[in-house]
């Protein structure tokens, strides 16, 4: 199979030669293929000359977009989606740099499943330069700065589930700086909507679509980006967040789309206290759950642990478990593909799944959900401890 990463820019080259060169070290199968397609929107700091100065080992085409009234992320990329020569697009923001699996991951969630839409998360990077010659040679952890926070998503996925299509709320979970989905599916749904300009949303709203069409969220934990660290204005993020709001509740006025609104707690600068992000999205998530009738209360869940001498057949027992009953899947293992089979289970029942869990967060999950951690996850407990 062949990818098509379409990076968008707009004067940013300190931020974007860190980002191409780390794409440098990709691994990918003989049978595989990646392309980057540079989406230029306009630039006028010097971007193309520092790009064609990079030692580049993979194939890019940069496309030039003369900047006009109606440049926007959204058209950028959808100019990045017709010129893509790939089977599958995936996304990217040039001011990140790119884990070496990043293309291999997603691709293992679109392998045997058109119906894809493969989600990964983005860490960020503590202020601090990129040593760019080091990143050249090598996608090494000493080259750029080190993670300071996570990605706000993920303590929402350990807290709640991994298994990001039994979210109320999983749709929320696109962001463009690491998503792919089949360029087919993409020209199916028009593309990103052209409309939103300024910044947020465009990515939330294309997912709210792709989920409307019956595609399958899934969660790739191993395809990992990182944000560098570039100012931003709060208030001005704000403006852009409820002008965009106002148009994405215009085009769809769905209840749930409606209670996004529930996130302005933690984007309004100016509220005295104000919610953390966890916090709001739990509110929005169970919110959207009870419109749903899916809340957790009185419900009761069969337990099924995987480790390493139950793995064989482990997708198959899930999927017959959880025909049976609500079921809570805890996978101690290291295999990657079996957190993509759970995902693509489609039960008609709550269906929670936890890779490696933490054992504290394991239980606050269990108080919150009402199953029983078993006993046979003690060895699993010290050993994590």
């Amino acid at each position: 199979m062949k990818v098509s990463l379409v990076i968008p820019t707009y004067n940013s080259k300190e931020l974007l030669a860190p980002c191409l060169v780390s794409l440098n070290h990709q691994i990918v199968a003989e049978t595989d293929a990646f392309e980057v397609v540079l989406v230029d929107d306009g630039s006028t700091d010097g971007t193309g000359e520092m790009v064609d100065a990079l030692p580049l080992t993979y194939p890019l085409r940069r496309l030039y977009l003369p900047r006009t009234e109606h440049s926007c992320r959204s058209a950028a990329r959808n100019a990045g989606i017709r010129a893509a020569g790939g089977e599958v697009i995936a996304f990217a923001d040039g001011d990140q740099i790119i884990d070496p699996l990043f293309v291999q991951e997603h691709l293992r969630c679109h392998r045997d499943r058109p119906d894809a839409v493969a989600i990964g998360f983005r860490d960020y990077l503590a202020a601090g330069p990129v040593d760019l010659d080091l990143l050249g040679k090598e996608f090494a952890p000493e080259a750029f700065p080190p993670v300071a926070e996570a990605d706000e998503r993920a303590e929402v996925t350990r807290t709640l589930s991994e298994n990001l299509a039994g979210l109320a709320t999983g749709w929320h979970f696109l962001y463009g700086c690491n998503v792919s989905v089949r360029k087919e599916q993409l020209l199916a749904v028009g593309g990103f909507d052209e409309n939103i300009k300024r910044w947020s949303f465009e990515d939330v709203e294309l997912g709210y679509r792709l989920h409307r069409a019956g595609l399958a969220l899934v969660h790739t934990p191993y395809a990992r980006v990182y944000h560098q660290v570039h100012p931003e204005s709060d208030r001005e993020r704000y403006a852009d967040w409820r002008a965009n709001f106002a148009y994405f509740v215009d085009r769809h006025p769905g209840t749930e789309v409606r209670l996004q609104w529930i996130l302005d707690d933690y984007f309004d600068p100016d509220r005295e206290t104000r919610l953390s992000w966890f916090d709001a999205y739990l509110r929005f998530e169970f919110a959207c759950r009870a419109l749903e009738g899916r809340l957790p209360l009185g419900r009761t869940y069969e337990v099924l642990v995987v480790d390493g001498p139950g793995l064989p057949g482990a997708g198959a027992e899930a999927a017959r478990l959880g025909a049976l009953t609500d079921l809570v899947v805890i996978d101690t293992t290291d295999d990657r593909d079996l957190p993509l089979t759970v995902q693509g289970l489609r039960t008609g029942r709550e269906l929670l799944y936890f890779k490696r869990p933490d054992p504290e967060v394991l239980r606050k999950a269990a108080d919150a959900f009402g199953f029983t951690v078993p006993q046979e996850l003690a060895a699993y407990e010290e050993a994590a401890a």
